[in-house]
């Protein structure tokens, strides 16, 4: 009888293990999330050619890691003269009077400017002074889902607490690290981080009804499928873009709530994604099934000892 029940219960562990390998298989997508709202967004104006910016551009990527949500940072290169600079640069500098007079220049959220060689201490006070600054942060969220059928992705944006006031924006950046060849390259720099290479702008529109849905842009650059539509606690922007023979490692997101009144810039909030690391949704289906395979089998093979 002992030996029946054992068989009974490896049967059961078996099948188990074939069904939870069998959910695997289904499903192999890859996604990430975040939710913030917190950080100072860094935008940096920088060149290639730029010989004070080879002795920043380094270390500046780490210093804004080792901040961790506190800031976020854009590189935005000279759009004339720089093999990565694009249209990007010259609509996010356009606010801003005589902004590629000098390179390197700093912008914290927007308004709290540095021209020039600066280190940590500088960038630190600065960072400090933004966020004092700062009256509140909408909490934002970013989700993404990878698509492997069109070699692309799924972004899904939330901002939340949003006031019924004009003149507000929302702001995605896709960006990316960008190695150049050893030519094009006059400052001897040739790998390049936080390089903007998509970005879109859409204003949010308090006087939509509920599920109501816009796809019009300030700005865009990159994505695809846009629509923004106003849910009961938030606004939702979905939006696609594609990878062109590019790796999802390689790629971070970075949204902000902005608002723009006679002129000026302000940041609400801002968050940041990156891609490296991917919240793999196959881990779900290995660990539940593993669980319940653990707990039939204690039961079946000791069942005798406990009645």
């Amino acid at each position: 009888m002992r030996g029946n029940i054992r068989f009974c219960g490896f049967t059961v562990l078996l099948l188990l293990v074939v069904s939870s390998s069998n959910i695997v298989a289904e499903d192999e997508s890859n996604n990430w999330y975040t939710e913030g709202g917190n950080s100072v967004l860094l935008e940096q104006y920088t060149a290639t050619w730029c010989d004070v910016c080879a002795q920043i551009d380094p270390w500046i990527s780490n210093f804004a890691d080792d901040r961790g949500s506190r800031l976020v940072r854009i590189a935005l290169h000279d759009p004339l003269e720089d093999p990565l600079g694009s249209i990007i640069s010259s609509e996010r500098l356009s606010i801003h009077s005589n902004s590629m007079e000098l390179a390197p220049s700093f912008w914290f959220d927007s308004n709290n400017e540095i021209k020039g060689a600066v280190d940590f201490v500088d960038l630190d006070r600065a960072l400090l002074n933004s966020e004092g600054v700062r009256d509140s942060d909408t909490i934002i969220s970013i989700s993404g889902t990878e698509s492997f059928d069109t070699d692309s992705m799924n972004l899904k944006v939330n901002l939340f607490n949003i006031d019924n006031s004009s003149n507000s924006q929302v702001s995605i950046f896709l960006l990316a690290e960008v190695i150049i060849d050893k030519s094009q390259a006059t400052n001897g720099i040739t790998t390049h981080e936080d390089v903007a290479v998509g970005y879109l702008n859409m204003e949010i529109d308090t006087n939509l009804s509920i599920e109501e849905v816009t796809s019009e842009t300030n700005f865009n650059m990159r994505f695809t499928n846009i629509s923004m539509t106003r849910v009961t606690d938030s606004f939702e922007v979905n939006l696609d873009f594609f990878l062109e023979n590019q790796d999802f490692e390689d790629f971070s997101i970075v949204v902000a709530h902005e608002k723009t009144v006679d002129g000026q810039r302000s940041t609400l909030g801002a968050v940041s994604l990156s891609l490296e690391n991917s919240q793999d949704s196959n881990g779900i289906n290995v660990i539940f099934p593993l669980i319940i395979i653990c707990l039939i089998s204690t039961v079946i093979l000791f069942k005798d000892r406990f009645l």
